[in-house]
This record gives C-alpha cells, sequence and structure tokens, in this order.
C-alpha cells in the first residue's frame, strides 16, 4: 500500500510542478508586456524613431549589434 501512495503523491508532485512552470511563464509574459506599457506610457508625446534609425542607432554595418559599453583594451 505505501508504493501506492507514493507512486500517487510522485504523480501530484510532478502535476503541480507541471503547473507551477506554466503560471511563472505566464508571470513572465506578463511582467514583459508590462514594461512595454510603461515604457509606451513614459514616451508619450515624444517622437517616434523609424526601423532605419534604430537600425543606424544600433547596429554595426556588419549586422552585429554593437555594445553600449566600452570594451578595454587588452
Amino acid at each position: 500500500m505505501t508504493k501506492v501512495v507514493d507512486k500517487k503523491v510522485t504523480r501530484v508532485i510532478a502535476q503541480k510542478r507541471r503547473e507551477l512552470i506554466t503560471i511563472r511563464t505566464e508571470i513572465e509574459d506578463l511582467l514583459d508586456y508590462l514594461e512595454v506599457l510603461e515604457a509606451r506610457a513614459r514616451d508619450i508625446g515624444k517622437p517616434r524613431l523609424s526601423h532605419e534609425e534604430i537600425k543606424k542607432r544600433y547596429v554595426a554595418t556588419n549586422g552585429n549589434v554593437r555594445s553600449r559599453t566600452r570594451r578595454k583594451a587588452a
């Protein structure tokens, strides 16, 4: 009888872990969405940048993203 209870408890624990993973994923998505909404609220009334302006600002000519911090010379 102990094995039956152990199997049932193990099954329930696995199910709860899967549910937690799903909830954590949903929370991460909602937090990302909240960040977007907050950024939009901060930017109300400010000029918008086009896709080309963003590319010029953040992407080098070879297609690699430039680091915003300067690297130390070796």
